[in-house]
């Protein structure tokens, strides 16, 4: 009986899940920000045409990494928009994206990528299965921790324990998915 009734709340938390990120992505087109929702381009070409998404579109660049986001994949993407950026502390986000700085930013823009297509389903079934918080790793090869809130969000910890949210999830690219967070992930030993 025990097992039916964690079975059911399991399955009402990854309802009430979907249903709040479907209604996101839905305000998300309807806000007429759909650079992000252009299916024929790749993760790379949405994220540099995304007017919101400026700081991660220039470290794609400077650190080399366009042609990795460009290609065929799958990849997932946790992207943070500039909002986002713009709450690191004074001068971390000009620090990140100097020249001599260029290893951490490619460690911190890899660590916001998992290899495959994991969509929010599939992110909700491995904290279910995990019994309450998953790992995953990243490109950059770090963990990246993943459990739900008590409201049913999707929550990413990253290695120095900072939480994020995964806002909008599930935007369908040509060689992945992109989910929308609520903060940038840090991995460990990187001086930013």
């Amino acid at each position: 009986m025990r097992l039916i009734l964690l079975s059911i709340a399991f399955c009402a938390v990854i309802t009430t899940a979907t249903a709040q990120n479907a209604a996101t992505s839905t305000t998300f087109a309807k806000n007429n920000q759909d650079e992000l929702l252009d299916r024929k381009n790749n993760i790379a070409a949405n994220i540099l045409a995304f007017k919101q998404a400026t700081v991660f579109a220039r470290s794609l660049n400077i650190g080399g990494l366009v042609q990795t986001f460009s290609n065929p994949g799958p990849l997932t993407v946790f992207l943070p928009v500039d909002s986002i950026f713009n709450k690191l502390e004074a001068g971390k986000v000009e620090a990140l994206l100097s020249l001599d700085k260029k290893f951490n930013l490619i460690a911190l823009i890899t660590y916001h990528a998992l290899p495959g297509k994991v969509s929010a389903k599939n992110i909700a079934k491995e904290i279910g299965r995990s019994k309450g918080v998953a790992v995953f790793r990243t490109l950059s090869g770090a963990p990246l921790k993943a459990q739900f809130d008590g409201q049913g969000n999707i929550v990413l910890i990253d290695e120095l324990g900072g939480k994020s949210i995964i806002q909008k999830s599930d935007l369908k690219q040509q060689n992945g998915l992109i989910h929308l967070v609520s903060a940038v992930l840090l991995p460990k030993n990187k001086s930013i």
